[in-house]
């Protein structure tokens, strides 16, 4: 993880919808589902496994649409804490196929780099890096 680009450095593999921690060709281990806009836990779509909900510029805790489970808010390229976009809430910070820690896009504050094709939103590796 971090600025890594080597197989050994590979956080998280994602194929068709599902999410597995590491090079998914050897841990066939499903962390995560994601389908319509939702991520369930494991290998299931029941309602009872939702972790998250994105919708619009936001994410929602479970299979809510409440303002009041608003875990996320995307913002410029940037992730804040629940229903924010003030500076001192955010959490991450994408740039150049990289998600930093913060408000910053230092190198020694990445993350994550995200390689192949960049099909998802900030929202979506959000969830996946988070909760926070």
């Amino acid at each position: 993880m971090g600025d890594g680009t080597f197989s050994s450095d590979i956080g998280y593999t994602i194929e068709n919808g599902k999410i597995y921690h590491g090079d998914g060709t050897f841990s066939r281990q499903i962390l995560l589902t994601f389908e319509s806009n939702k991520f369930y836990k494991g290998n299931t779509t029941s309602t009872f496994d939702c972790l998250y909900t994105i919708k619009d510029d936001r994410v929602y805790r479970g299979d809510s649409n409440f303002s009041s489970d608003i875990i996320y808010s995307i913002s410029d390229d940037k992730v804040y804490k629940g229903n924010s976009t003030f500076l001192s809430d955010c959490l991450f910070t994408y740039e150049d196929k990289k998600i930093y820690l913060g408000d910053s896009s230092f190198s020694s504050d990445c993350i994550i780099t995200i390689e192949g094709e960049n099909i998802y939103t900030l929202a979506f590796y959000a969830c996946i890096i988070g909760p926070f």
